[in-house]
C-alpha cells in the first residue's frame, strides 16, 4: 500500500499485542548494491532460517513462521510495485487475530531487518514517519503557483493555480495609474487564492511545515495573505523558479525540511530539561517516562534516533545531579522500541533526536506531559 502518511498504519500495528503466534516484522532495503542488483533474497533465506531453527520440527510456532514467510514471499513476487520502491516494510502473523500489512516506502533504509516477536517492531517505521513527516512546498510567482504535499520522502499530491498573466506597459498619466491598480488587484486576487489553497492543505493533510520558493516580491505578498497560524509554519524561503522540475523542488525542499528538523532538536531538548528542572510538564529517564506512558500522561516522547545496540549491561539511570552524565548509559534499541510502541498506543507524539548526545542529561529519553499527578 503506498502511504501518504504512515501514522494510521503505525497506530493500527501498535494495537496488535500479545499474539499467540510469532509476529514477523520485516524491513527490506530495495536499493541496488554496488553491482546494480538487489540482495534481499539472500537475506530472506538466512533470516527466516535462524529463528525457525529454534522451534521443534513439529511446533505450531514453526509452522506459523513458515506460513508467514510464504505469504511475504508471495507478496514480494506478485505485488511488489515495478519499478521497485526504495524500501518495504511487511508485518505478518498467522494466529488468533490475523495480521498482514505491506507498506511501500519512498525512503531508503539503512539495511535489512527481521524481527520475530509477540508484537510488531515499529521503531524503524516510526522513525521514517517522523523524519519524513508531512510538509508543504509552494513555488509561486505573481500569476502561477505550484503546491506540493510531501510525505515519506515523496510528493503525495500536487496542484497548480494559474491566474491572468499581466504584461508591463508604459502609457503614462492616469491611464498608467489605473493599469497599475488593475495589475495589483490581479496579483492580490491570485495570492488570496493561493493562500486559501495552502490553508486548506494545512487543515486537511496535517502539514507540519511549509517551505516557500520564488522571488522576494511574490513570497512577501503571499505571506501577507496567510493566516498568522499558517505563516508560523513557514520554515524557509528558497530561490526556486515556478517552472522548476518537480523532482528538483522535492529534493531542495526535503533537504531543507530535514536540516531544519535537526537544527531544532537542541531547542526541543533544552525546553524539555527546563520544564523538568522547574517541575513543569516534563519527565526524564526511562523509569519516569515509562510510568508516565502507563498513566497516559505523555504528550511528546523524545528518544535517540540511533539508540545503542542491545547489551546485557545497558541500564538507564534517572537524571539526577548525583549521577554524572558520563555514567548514564544510553537506552538500547529494544527499550526505545518498547517506549515508542507504547507512545503510539496512547496517542502520544514521538520525536527522534538525531544527535543522541543531546539527551544525555535526560538519561537518554524524556517526555513532555499532558498533565501531572
Amino acid at each position: 500500500m503506498p502511504s501518504a502518511t504512515l501514522d494510521p498504519v503505525i497506530d493500527r500495528l501498535a494495537r496488535f499485542t500479545l499474539a499467540p503466534m510469532p509476529v514477523v516484522s520485516l524491513y527490506l532495503d530495495l536499493s541496488a548494491d554496488q553491482h546494480g542488483r538487489q540482495n534481499h533474497e539472500a537475506f530472506l533465506a538466512r533470516a527466516f532460517a535462524d529463528p525457525g531453527s529454534t522451534y521443534a520440527a513439529d511446533s505450531t510456532f514453526r509452522e506459523s513462521l513458515a506460513r508467514d514467510e510464504a505469504r511475504i514471499r508471495t507478496w514480494l513476487q506478485e505485488q511488489l510495485p515495478s519499478p521497485a520502491p526504495s524500501a518495504v516494510a511487511l508485518f505478518s502473523c498467522n494466529g488468533g487475530e490475523d495480521l498482514f500489512e505491506a507498506i511501500v516506502l519512498d525512503t531508503p533504509l539503512a539495511g535489512h531487518l527481521l524481527y520475530v516477536d509477540e508484537e510488531p517492531h515499529l521503531f524503524p517505521l516510526a522513525r521514517v514517519a517522523e523524519q519524513y513527516a508531512t510538509y508543504a512546498a509552494l513555488v509561486v510567482n505573481t500569476n502561477t503557483a505550484r503546491l506540493f504535499v510531501c510525505a515519506t520522502g515523496a510528493v503525495q499530491r500536487a496542484e497548480t493555480i494559474e491566474n491572468e498573466k499581466t504584461q508591463r506597459v508604459s502609457v503614462g498619466g492616469w491611464s498608467q495609474a489605473r493599469f497599475q491598480r488593475h495589475v495589483d488587484d490581479l496579483h492580490l486576487k491570485h495570492m488570496k487564492e493561493v493562500a486559501a489553497a495552502v490553508e486548506r492543505v494545512v487543515r486537511e493533510d496535517g502539514v507540519r511545515a511549509i517551505i516557500l520558493g520564488g522571488d522576494a516580491q511574490a513570497t512577501a505578498l503571499l505571506r501577507k495573505q496567510l493566516h498568522e497560524s499558517v505563516d508560523a509554519l513557514v520554515i524557509d524561503v528558497l530561490r526556486l523558479d515556478v517552472g522548476s522540475p518537480e523532482q528538483a523542488i522535492l529534493e531542495a525542499t526535503l533537504e531543507r525540511f530535514r536540516r531544519k528538523d535537526e537544527e531544532t532538536d537542541r531547542e526541543v531538548v533544552d525546553a524539555l530539561l527546563d520544564a523538568y528542572r522547574s517541575r513543569g510538564l516534563a519527565t526524564v529517564g526511562v523509569t519516569g517516562v515509562r510510568a508516565a506512558l502507563d498513566r497516559g500522561q505523555v504528550d511528546l516522547l523524545l528518544v535517540p534516533a540511533a539508540p545503542a545496540a542491545p547489551a546485557a549491561d545497558h541500564s538507564s539511570a534517572e537524571a539526577s545531579d548525583s549521577v554524572p552524565v558520563q555514567q548514564r548509559s544510553p537506552p538500547d534499541e529494544s527499550l526505545v522500541e518498547a517506549l515508542v510502541t507504547e507512545a503510539r498506543r496512547t496517542s502520544a507524539g514521538v520525536r527522534f533526536i538525531e544527535d543522541g548526545s543531546l539527551l544525555e542529561p535526560a538519561s537518554g529519553v524524556g517526555a513532555f506531559l499532558r498533565y501531572r499527578v
